[in-house]
């Protein structure tokens, strides 16, 4: 796209600022390491994760793409699939529970995206379903979301045999994201013993995009829902042309911090930066002549509590327009 406005010029200069301070998340080892004794304290140097608009198919983050960590998922991946994962294609072809009913089982195609270890040597993988077609592939059009899985193991022997067996199976237990990718799994801690998920997710469709932000606890066998859909980004770039009324671009960069109100959930903190432009008013131009705009700027600060159930906007405002 050729457009040129202070919008461009104003986003591409937070953008680029955004990734300068980019923060990796911790490691999965290092997380595990210390998932069972963090401070809620702690949770004030959480890394900032800045958020660009989502690739259709999410990369594994580098501590997940050594290969001690691919060994190791593949490991977990036969544990619980047996003889229906495929090394070759490293992922599995199997039936799992329907994500509607959890009764009936479909086919589907299986990824590992992320695994934990705990300090106990058990391990937690988190894997991508994908509905699977006659041929064995995966068959997800552009608005497929992504199905998640959860899959609690134990070690089997000797820790250095690599060997596993599996306590829990929690399958198809939410779907996100978009053309079959659940998007951006981070392990994060929710407060003081409180190990959690975050995943970032999205989907871009006739020139819009909107990335979100799901929370999930993990617990002892269990995944709970805390937040499917935090507004971290949106944008209609891809549908500004000189004919739209209004354009804009607005990144939100997100961290946990101790709750204000003492609970043992941490709030989570949303700093969003952007802009959105309007034609000027009264304005004849010549055709496929850019119109002058008038910009205003979408900067904001949202805080977002545990209310006992899930995460809640408490303090200031999402700035993130939906599409």
């Amino acid at each position: 796209m050729n457009y040129r406005t202070p919008l461009a010029l104003l986003l591409a200069s937070a953008l680029l600022g955004a990734c300068s301070d980019k923060t990796a998340p911790a490691s999965a080892d290092v997380a595990a390491d210390v998932a069972a004794d963090v401070p809620a304290s702690a949770a004030d140097a959480a890394p900032t994760e800045h958020v660009p608009p989502p690739a259709a198919t999410a990369p594994k983050t580098d501590e997940m793409n050594t290969p001690q960590a691919r060994k190791r998922e593949a490991g977990m991946m036969r544990a619980v699939f047996g003889d229906d994962y495929r090394s070759d294609s490293d992922d599995a072809l199997a039936d799992l529970s329907d994500p509607d009913n959890h009764v009936d089982k479909l086919s589907y195609v299986v990824s590992a995206v992320s695994h934990k270890l705990l300090p106990d040597g058990r391990a937690i993988l988190v894997a991508n379903a994908e509905t699977a077609n006659t041929e064995g592939t995966a068959e997800s059009a552009h608005a497929s979301s992504g199905l998640l899985n959860v899959f609690f193991l134990a070690p089997k022997g000797q820790p250095e045999d690599g060997q596993w067996q599996v306590v829990k199976r929690l399958e198809n237990i939410a779907a996100l994201g978009s053309s079959g990718q659940l998007g951006e799994v981070h392990w994060v801690m929710l407060g003081a013993n409180k190990p959690g998920l975050a995943i970032r997710h999205g989907y871009t469709g006739q020139g819009y995009t909107i990335t979100q932000l799901a929370l999930f606890e993990i617990g002892d066998g269990k995944v709970t829902a805390l937040d499917g859909g935090i507004d971290l980004y949106s944008d209609n770039m891809g549908a500004c042309t000189p004919d739209m009324d209004e354009c804009w671009m607005v990144a939100g960069s997100w961290r946990f911090a101790p709750a204000r109100n003492g609970g043992s959930y941490d709030d989570l903190l949303i700093d969003f930066k952007g802009a959105s432009e309007k034609i000027k008013p009264g304005v004849t131009v010549k055709p496929d002549q850019d119109p002058p705009r008038i910009a205003t700027p979408l900067n904001g600060h949202a805080r977002y509590a545990f209310d006992g159930k899930g995460y809640k906007l408490v303090e200031g405002k999402n700035t993130v327009p939906g599409v």
